[in-house]
């Protein structure tokens, strides 16, 4: 009985001793090995658990009030941690196999390939995982080249959740994989890849003409094709009307603001707006703006709608903030439509501010154009 308790302990131990990497560049390779076995048993294992990251949790004391309010949203919803684990989330194992069975398909060789190179790079916080830095204070994503030594052929594979933990390397979420040598082209073949999916999904709907069927079926199938033709020429139309009465905006730069405040009424925000000439009535038609958050690092780019009352609506993925503008202040809501939270938004125009860093400012606009 004692020897099968060692037994099982070793085990245990294997495990963990598998989980956790010494670098980013042991994880990437312990990956592809994961691949090459096709061993998703052993992937999985990469992955931090649930219990680690809740211990971690539940065990970080700040007196600083910021830091704390920012860990309990975390605590607050154990769903925000389980989805790293993949016995919460098979997600994680079934994207393994479908990459695994797709890479197959397209005649790569799992246990022939050779690491290129990998680049990975800073992953953004989602407002939704506030909290979740003092859990994984590193946090990236990226994509990782390999080559398969019997075709010579270079494929790109994109991940994201990889985690650094007290200098231990958990994770390596596999998101999809595609012949490229370069991000730029892996980024192009992905846009042909989903228009084909989306051809795809567009006979499975109206189905295909195919000889010996009914003719009833094939009329059928003719005017879905016809009534989907007219309601394609029906929205075209309409979005050429909208183009027709929606003024048309210069990159004649108007003026240049920078708001400084709080989301949240404790988290610092910086918001860079500029205002733009146009076709329409009135001396400002359209805005550009950008805004970061001071636990982040990089500016945001953000669409910006006018919408009721003089209000501008600022939008960025599955997040939207409304602002009401007067008197060198802006207040109003920040809200997820992920989470369905929605937090409190006070700034002030900054009135003095550097040449240097508004010609930053702008550059990172142009570049993310």
């Amino acid at each position: 009985m004692k020897a099968l308790i060692c037994c099982l302990l070793a085990l245990c131990s294997f495990r963990v001793a598998n989980a956790q990497q010494k670098s980013e560049e042991q994880l990437v390779n312990k990956i592809m090995q994961c691949f090459a076995n096709h061993d998703d048993s052993a992937y999985a294992s990469l992955f931090p658990s649930f219990d680690t990251l809740w211990n971690i949790a539940q065990q970080y004391h700040d007196t600083d009030v910021i830091s704390a309010r920012r860990i309990n949203n975390i605590r607050s919803n154990p769903q925000r941690l389980q989805q790293f684990d993949p016995k919460f989330n098979p997600r994680i194992i079934a994207d393994f196999d479908t990459l695994y069975a797709k890479g197959r398909d397209s005649g790569i060789h799992w246990s022939d390939l050779l690491l290129a190179r990998y680049n990975l790079e800073k992953a953004m916080l989602p407002r939704e995982l506030i909290g979740f830095e003092k859990v994984v204070p590193f946090r990236l994503q990226g994509y990782i080249f390999v080559q398969d030594l019997l075709t010579r052929r270079i494929y790109c594979m994109a991940i994201k959740d990889v985690h650094g933990i007290n200098g231990k390397w958990y994770g390596g979420h596999v998101v999809n994989i595609l012949e490229a040598e370069s991000i730029d082209e892996y980024y192009d073949k992905l846009a042909k890849e989903r228009k084909v999916l989306k051809d795809m999904l567009l006979v499975q709907m109206y189905g295909d003409d195919t000889a010996g069927l009914a003719e009833d079926s094939a009329a059928l199938r003719a005017k879905a094709r016809l009534d989907a033709i007219a309601a394609a020429r029906k929205a075209a139309k309409q979005d050429e009307d909208e183009e027709e009465k929606s003024p048309v905006v210069t990159n004649e730069v108007v003026e240049r603001k920078l708001y400084v405040g709080t989301f949240d009424k404790e988290v610092g925000l910086e918001l860079y707006i500029r205002s733009l000439k146009g076709s329409c009535p009135e001396t400002i038609c359209g805005w550009d703006a950008l805004y970061k958050f001071e636990d982040q690092d990089e500016w945001v780019r953000l669409e910006v709608t006018k919408g009721k009352n003089g209000k501008l609506l600022f939008s960025e993925d599955e997040a939207e903030m409304e602002l009401t503008f007067k008197n060198g202040t802006a207040i109003g809501e920040w809200t997820s439509a992920k989470e369905k939270t929605t937090f409190e938004i006070q700034l002030t125009e900054k009135r003095e501010v550097k040449n240097r860093k508004l010609f930053q400012l702008d550059q990172m606009l142009e570049d993310s154009e």
